[in-house]
């Protein structure tokens, strides 16, 4: 058991600062749009939800890939590598297309959530640039699920700490209008977003043309369609996407409900959503590699080792959550001290929300971090739809519910938001616990 847990650990590790490295780029945005103003954070957070609830919906693909590509790779099948490679770039360009037609009425979107109209024009501006990285991000991804697969955890690693630091500079230029630049403000934020993940994609093609990975060839006879291979990754992603689409559909009405509520209140929530989101990488990387083992024991055939590496997996998750619960309690005041500039005006009272939404949400981490291992975990079987059935009723049946009606309806307030996210990930990680051991009990009777 102890080198399964090294095993996972080795790999988690990269894939940990890689998301840590992947979620910087909005850390980055939400810290400088907050020295910038409170109106322009409230706008970015509003902005970020729309772009994000699509682009991260569409990535549910890019985890399909992974399975099945560390699949193949296990079993040493080099062509179905790259099949699997190829028709999941298609895949991926056929949607973010959806995507940018589904982003370009935000306007009219948030109207009918009768968001704020000040706001809408803000937010408007920002995602006419940013709706534009949807190609370029998605594309990232798909290559990043490939050098994952095939053992280059470390590139990915490198390839996103570059896209954090163009970010960052971006940012400073544009934002603040630096070094002769233009001031844009959110509109710089976008472009910023926008520089970083053109960068990220051209160092993933060059390495995976240039590297010692160039033998899969990824590009060779690039617009040969396999109908059976792009059917196959469609019909394992689409679950997975729906999946997705249900969980940060339910974070996504959170915004909207703290809207509804007010300005400031709106913006504690952008920089406690984003803190969250930071040590949610560590189990999110962990869930990661849980699908690359998953997969690639079960391509070897090697079915008795499938019970000690998932326990390898949540165990280490699982771990790594609780340890960022307690750093969270005991430096929640001075992580929400970074985001906030005191003279902006409402600081202190966006400080004082933000403070005590973040002891709330300790509550639910844990669940949080259970949920996505396991379902990384299941994709490792291929096994997709009836977890997102189980999320779907636990995410829109009693998590979104349980939200509105504490917040709108009681005097939790924005302290209701959080408590019903809360339960509606918790009876999710309860349900995909159980799917994974029906289904690692059927896998194995299926191969002996």
């Amino acid at each position: 058991m102890k080198e399964h847990f090294f095993e996972s650990f080795r790999i988690s590790l990269p894939l940990i600062i890689a998301q840590m490295a992947q979620l910087g780029l909005g850390l980055t945005d939400t810290l400088m749009v907050g020295w910038y103003g409170t109106r322009e954070l409230a706008a970015l957070t509003l902005g970020h939800a729309c772009i994000f609830f699509v682009y991260i919906t569409i990535t549910g693909f890019s985890l399909g890939i992974i399975a099945k590509v560390s699949e193949a790779f296990g079993s040493g099948n080099l062509q179905l590598v790259r099949l699997n490679v190829r028709m999941g770039i298609w895949l991926v360009l056929a949607f973010s297309i959806l995507g940018i037609l589904i982003l370009a009425n935000t306007e009219s979107i948030l109207i009918l959530f009768k968001q704020e109209v000040g706001l809408i024009e803000v937010v408007k501006d920002y995602v006419q640039i940013i709706i534009w990285m949807l190609p370029t991000i998605l594309m990232t991804y798909v290559f990043k699920a490939f050098l994952i697969s095939v053992g280059k955890e470390r590139i990915v690693l490198v390839i996103s700490i570059i896209g954090l630091i163009i970010n960052f500079f971006l940012n400073y230029l544009f934002i603040f209008g630096n070094f002769g630049m233009p001031e844009l403000g959110l509109r710089g934020a976008a472009i910023a977003s926008l520089g970083s993940s053109v960068s990220m994609l051209g160092a993933t093609i060059a390495y995976s043309c240039l590297s010692d990975i160039q033998k899969y060839k990824i590009f060779s006879n690039f617009f040969d369609f396999d109908k059976k291979i792009f059917s196959d990754l469609f019909k394992v992603g689409w679950p997975i996407c729906l999946t997705i689409m249900a969980e940060s559909g339910m974070f996504s009405t959170a915004p909207l409900f703290m809207g509804w509520l007010g300005e400031a209140q709106l913006a504690a929530h952008g920089v406690v959503m984003i803190v969250f989101a930071f040590f949610f990488m560590i189990p999110l990387g962990i869930s990661q590699a849980g699908t690359v083992r998953v997969a690639k024991t079960i391509g070897e055939r090697k079915l008795n080792d499938i019970g000690n590496v998932a326990f390898s997996i949540y165990g280490l998750g699982l771990g790594w959550a609780c340890v960022n619960t307690v750093v969270i309690i005991i430096f929640r005041e001075d992580i929400i001290n970074l985001f906030i500039d005191q003279t902006n005006l409402n600081a202190d009272l966006v400080l004082l929300y933000a403070t005590s939404y973040l002891l709330v949400c300790c509550l639910f981490h844990i669940a949080d971090s259970g949920q996505i291992l396991f379902a990384a975990i299941l994709r490792g079987f291929s096994e997709t739809k009836i977890p997102f059935a189980m999320s779907l009723f636990s995410y829109w049946a009693i998590g979104v519910p349980t939200a509105y009606y504490l917040s709108q309806h009681t005097q939790a307030l924005g302290l209701g938001v959080y408590l019903g996210i809360g339960t509606g990930l918790l009876i999710a990680s309860v349900l995909l616990f159980y799917r994974y051991l029906k289904v690692k009990k059927t896998t194995v009777i299926k191969f002996v």
